[in-house]
């Protein structure tokens, strides 16, 4: 029960993510829509709102793999462990919040965002196997 607390970030970034499934698509698109505009006029870079949700989706997910890995690096697992546990946690997860928007106003459960959710974290495994070696180091 004490290695528990190294959850704790994933829970948080779970409840956050669900948070978001919560709006409406009028609202998602909303805030969106608000960071294209951003990014037009501060950084004067064209950029359409897909790529931005699509950008959105792999971040958070890459996010949400990353305190996966955290926790189960805290349980002594093998790298290969960590890594598989953390990537089976964030598709499922992908699995459920895409599920979960079949169920709110101007959504859509879409496979392919369960991929290019599942791409984030499959990206955060990626850097944490070159990195781990210089972590382990360091401990």
């Amino acid at each position: 029960m004490k290695k528990i607390k190294y959850f704790i970030p994933a829970i948080i970034l779970l409840i956050i993510i669900f948070s978001f499934s919560q709006q409406t698509g009028e609202e998602s698109s909303g805030l969106s829509s608000q960071i294209v505009v951003w990014i037009q006029t501060h950084l004067h870079i064209t950029i359409s709102e897909f790529l931005i949700r699509k950008a959105a989706h792999m971040s958070e997910y890459a996010l949400l793999t990353s305190t996966f890995i955290y926790g189960f690096y805290h349980c002594d697992y093998s790298l290969k462990q960590i890594l598989l546990f953390s990537l089976c946690a964030t598709f499922l997860y992908a699995c459920s919040d895409e599920a979960h928007q079949l169920f709110i106003g101007g959504r859509a459960g879409q496979w392919r965002d369960v991929l290019i959710d599942t791409s984030g974290g499959v990206i955060a495994s990626i850097i944490y196997y070159f990195i781990h070696p210089y972590i382990k180091k360091t401990h």
